[in-house]
């Protein structure tokens, strides 16, 4: 009587090793390149996100939702942040409920281009304090500091300035991202 033993010899264990190494050169270059897009993508996404929860949490609670872009809570100064605006001045005010408060720089590679818009990355009018703001009101409405109609484009772009996706907001509140590079 025979035994069967299973399992694999040493050659077959180095040959697959051989081939694993091979896949892994060819698939390390293209990862390292896909990457800076897709965090381009995924900043660019969420920042339309944050906007759209801007306009759905001014609509549900009837008041005036507002991105302000650099702005200062706290002792950090935030890429752009999402608060209740009740007294309808596009400023934060302390005791006003923040919504979302984010930071670029937890996507490895993107920044504002700041050759586009106003110098800033961004079209929208600014506030009393100097810095770049749209709210929504309980219609789903963008105004801006005055009360006007607040449409305007934010600009990210990769690091290395190769990649770039806008941001849009229409005067009816319409989101939309677009690729401009």
């Amino acid at each position: 009587m025979r035994k069967n033993k299973s399992g694999y010899t040493l050659i077959e264990l180095m040959v697959m090793l051989a081939i694993l190494a091979i896949l892994l050169a060819i698939a390390i270059p293209n990862i390292k390149g896909w990457l800076p897009k897709h965090r381009l993508q995924s900043a660019a996404r969420d920042l339309a996100s944050n906007m759209q929860l801007a306009k759905m949490k001014a609509i549900s609670a009837n008041n005036y939702v507002t991105m302000t872009f650099n702005l200062p809570i706290g002792g950090t100064t935030y890429s752009y942040a999402v608060y209740v605006d009740p007294d309808k001045d596009l400023e934060y005010d302390a005791g006003e409920q923040v919504i979302a408060k984010v930071n670029l720089s937890t996507y490895k590679s993107v920044r504002f281009d700041n050759t586009k818009g106003n110098g800033d990355g961004t079209t929208f009018a600014n506030n009393d304090n100097g810095r770049p703001s749209v709210a929504f009101d309980g219609r789903g409405l963008p105004k801006n500091n005055n009360g006007g109609f607040g449409a305007g484009s934010v600009w990210l772009e990769t690091t290395d300035g190769n990649i770039g996706m806008k941001i849009t907001v229409s005067s009816a509140g319409r989101i939309t991202i677009t690729n401009y590079k």
